[in-house]
């Protein structure tokens, strides 16, 4: 694998949402993360971005409804996690998860700027906001492809389907079902992860 452009060590995590003033709680939040380093000139340098949707199972009353309104890889998810009827976690799933927390976050996206892709930095940050947001949450999902190619070649969208299975697996996720990929931050492997992630990039 060849070298990042600088130190992994140098890169910095910024996690932000924000609301208006006076503007309602709805139990939904959009979280944005950054990955940046320091330039020569002393301003930061983008090396990557991360949306995520945190999800508080008793502040909003229809989580089915809040992630079928977003896009329709986010309604996918919704789909297969919530029970449309409830609005709440499916049987299968509630039945699956151990009973700690009442937020489930929904990665959105997961980009690296192109001097960044190749180094394997991908799961790192992923499980590095993760490890910051798991406070109070009982899953993490995703859906590790877009449900449509977008006019990729068969071949061209297997192989970066794949890929982007294998960041997925580094951190932890489990295939649940229909696509949709399942990690409980507080209840599986993510800190074992983290560890071996970090010795990966000479973080330990």
């Amino acid at each position: 694998m060849a070298a990042p452009p600088t130190k992994v060590g140098d890169v910095r995590l910024e996690l932000s949402t924000a609301r208006r003033l006076g503007e309602p709680a709805t139990g939904l939040e959009q979280w944005q993360v950054t990955a940046s380093v320091p330039g020569a000139d002393g301003a930061d340098r983008p090396v990557g971005t991360l949306s995520v949707m945190a999800l508080d199972l008793v502040a909003c009353e229809d989580p089915w409804g809040a992630l079928d309104s977003s896009n329709e890889d986010i309604a996918h998810i919704g789909d297969v996690v919530f029970d449309e009827m409830t609005g709440q976690l499916s049987p299968e799933l509630d039945a699956r998860l151990a009973k700690t927390g009442e937020r489930v976050l929904v990665i959105d996206r997961v980009e690296l700027e192109p001097e960044w892709q190749g180094h394997g930095l991908a799961a790192l940050l992923l499980a590095e906001t993760l490890e910051r947001m798991r406070g109070g949450v009982r899953a993490a999902v995703c859906l590790p492809a877009p449900l449509h190619r977008a006019g990729e070649a068969q071949a061209d969208y297997d192989t970066s389907l794949q890929r982007m299975q294998q960041v997925w697996r580094e951190v932890g996720f489990e295939q649940f079902r229909e696509g949709v990929w399942l990690l409980e931050p507080n209840h599986g492997p993510l800190p074992q992860r983290i560890t071996s992630l970090r010795q990966q990039h000479g973080l330990d």
